[in-house]
């Protein structure tokens, strides 16, 4: 897939934009990291996978969906039926 960007300013920085397509395809969005090189006179960008921590992966969710419910406690609280290590 080969798409054309044009270089422009916003503020103080230069910036290219990256067709959806591509980013689609590559399923990359606002915030993923792209490592950037130089090979043989070229831009080569590449995208940086991380692992995400659990923190990292709950830290957009609502807080209220992280409560414990009623069912929550009750299935914490109830006795072990089988060889359940405590």
């Amino acid at each position: 897939m080969t798409q054309t960007s044009t270089i422009r300013q916003s503020g103080g920085a230069e910036i290219i934009c990256l067709p959806k397509a591509i980013l689609r395809t590559l399923n990359l969005g606002i915030g993923s990291k792209l490592e950037l090189t130089i090979e043989n006179n070229q831009i080569v960008l590449s995208p940086v996978n991380t692992e995400l921590t659990l923190e990292e992966l709950l830290a957009g969710s609502p807080k209220e969906a992280l409560a414990l419910t009623d069912e929550d406690r009750e299935w914490l609280n109830a006795p072990a039926v089988g060889k359940e290590i405590l």
